[in-house]
């Protein structure tokens, strides 16, 4: 009577979980929506967490639905970063946070995908897994652009460990539709991607600038 036991309802179960509950969320607070989302892909990295193809689905289609949310603290960051240390470190650390929690829920399917190698439902979803992690890749590169930061060597190994695996599977030119995103792509356009915001990165270039 007291609800104890209930199951945890899982708003990331299913791609109408995920709609459900995006809506639900106040769009003028969106330091709030940020915060439950943290909590639910810390909830999908977690060892012992219960993940399925269709899941994958539900977390690909909650990146596609959060490009709003991104595009909002990017541009919150730019344009009140400079009134003070305290604001550049809350919207800079939400920005970085929300990308890294997406990469780690990536990681652990990356880990589930080799132990169902030969499952087709599981495989289905390989391109469009890798091109996200590697679009995650470049939004980390950029952030940290934002404070004139370099990668560490251990993101270069993580970006073409992510390229190399694509091509071991021969999928790096297979054109790739992301759940949110007009077009396609494929996972060696996104690899080239970052590879070019590297070489634009002199160490000095504006926020406003990296973002356009």
């Amino acid at each position: 009577m007291f609800g104890f036991g209930k199951p945890r309802k899982d708003p990331l179960a299913d791609v109408k979980a995920v709609d459900r509950w995006l809506t639900s969320f106040n769009a003028n607070d969106p330091l709030a929506t940020h915060a439950q989302l943290l909590a639910e892909l810390r909830h999908i990295a977690d060892r012992d967490a219960r993940r399925t193809p269709g899941a994958l689905q539900a977390l690909l289609h909650a990146d596609a639905g959060t490009r709003e949310l991104r595009r909002l603290l990017t541009a919150q960051y730019i344009e009140h970063a400079n009134r003070s240390s305290r604001i550049e470190h809350q919207l800079w650390q939400a920005l970085f946070d929300l990308t890294h929690g997406f990469g780690r829920a990536y990681a652990a399917y990356g880990r589930d995908m080799i132990e169902h190698a030969q499952e087709v439902k599981w495989q289905a979803l390989f391109p469009e897994l890798i091109a996200r992690q590697i679009t995650h890749l470049g939004i980390d590169s950029k952030i940290r652009m934002f404070r004139c930061e370099a990668w560490i060597p251990g993101k270069w190994t993580e970006l073409h460990t992510l390229y190399s695996l694509a091509c071991v599977q021969q999928t790096e030119h297979r054109q790739v539709t992301l759940a949110g995103v007009e077009g396609v792509t494929t996972i060696e356009q996104k690899y080239l991607n970052v590879l070019v915001l590297q070489l634009a990165n002199t160490g000095n270039v504006t926020p406003s600038y990296l973002e356009w």
